[in-house]
């Protein structure tokens, strides 16, 4: 049977979404595509799989060639970092440092303005620039345990109404880090066009005829959910829907737009890309980096923060659309590991 193959146009009227923001998939590693000739292609099976499974079907770029290596995210890590699968000792976590990391820079996080970093550096400096799509607090971890050089994340506190600090210093303990702020982002609910269901708060989440979905585990959003429910005495047993995941904000986004929940939690920017989508706005959130004191001052994150703190840079990312880029590369923490 011939295999079918879809233009980035059918696949964009099958997720509802623009086409535009299938390429971006693409770029981003989220849906896997070939060249037929000239003509991007993707197959129906790698669309049924992003469907069923979203972000967890990433893929790693090789940003030191531009093109996708299409070298699975778990298999990247065994292979070419030597990480092993299960949690690592402090000794096996310093070998992996040492030995899989020497000339290679890893920097974690989900969000596109990321790519555009890391594809900047890659043409600057001599080590390898590749991309992890660990969320915030998965990324975190992955720094404590040696698995990534760079961290971001987007973690809401909900007893210190603060972002990221009281994670990280409680994450990274004997870990001196830098913290830079990236950019602003605004915070919300996707609802239906319309908001037919009058969603407005979380309270609302625990209503019998609201269908929420859920973001993964050690995900930002994950934890601005939780953190939000546990504020408002709202047991995750009430919230119909909090155990389907899915693992991006465009996934969340599109799976409103289909019907199959009736709210999600995301960022505004994604919801621009999904027609038939409202944006109910919550809270603006901070997401900002993190990187170890000792890498700091050395060449290639100089040179990384460089570009972070270049217009060119700004510009471009200010030129998505729904971010506040101001104060961009700023350092707001310093110093923030803990000693026992």
């Amino acid at each position: 049977m011939k295999e079918k193959l879809l233009t980035a146009k059918e696949a964009a009227e099958i997720l509802k979404v623009k086409k535009n923001t299938v390429y971006d998939m693409i770029k981003r590693g989220d849906l896997k595509a070939s060249k037929l000739g000239k003509q991007l292609r993707i197959r129906q099976e790698d669309l049924d799989f992003y469907i069923q499974y979203g972000s967890q079907a990433k893929v790693v770029d090789s940003m030191q060639t531009g093109h996708n290596s299409n070298i699975d995210k778990a298999e990247f890590e065994k292979n070419i970092l030597n990480i092993p699968s299960g949690p690592a000792d402090m000794t096996g976590r310093n070998k992996i440092t040492q030995k899989g990391m020497a000339n290679q820079i890893i920097i974690c996080g989900q969000d596109m303005i990321l790519d555009l970093l890391a594809n900047r550096l890659n043409q600057c400096v001599e080590e390898n620039v590749f991309r992890s799509y660990k969320g915030s607090y998965n990324g975190l971890y992955a720094m404590y345990q040696g698995e990534v050089n760079v961290a971001t994340a987007h973690l809401w506190h909900g007893k210190t109404n603060s972002y990221n600090i009281p994670y990280i210093s409680s994450m990274l303990p004997g870990t001196d880090v830098i913290v830079l702020h990236l950019l602003k982002r605004k915070q919300g609910f996707y609802v239906k066009k319309g908001n037919p269901k009058r969603i407005q708060s979380f309270e609302d989440l625990k209503r019998a005829d609201v269908t929420i979905v859920n973001r993964e585990p050690g995900s930002g959003v994950r934890v601005l959910v939780d953190e939000k429910l546990r504020q408002a005495g709202i047991s995750t047993q009430e919230v119909n829907g909090y155990q389907k995941v899915v693992n991006s904000h465009l996934e969340a986004a599109a799976t409103v737009n289909r019907g199959e929940a009736d709210v999600a939690v995301g960022s505004e920017k994604h919801s621009l890309s999904v027609p038939g989508i409202d944006f109910i706005f919550l809270q603006e959130e901070s997401y900002d980096m993190v990187i170890r004191k000792e890498d700091f001052t050395k060449k290639p994150y100089q040179k990384m923060i460089e570009i972070i703190r270049s217009p060119e840079y700004q510009k471009e990312v200010a030129g998505l659309g729904s971010y506040n880029v101001e104060n961009m590369g700023k350092i707001i923490y310093s110093d923030c590991g803990s000693r026992p």
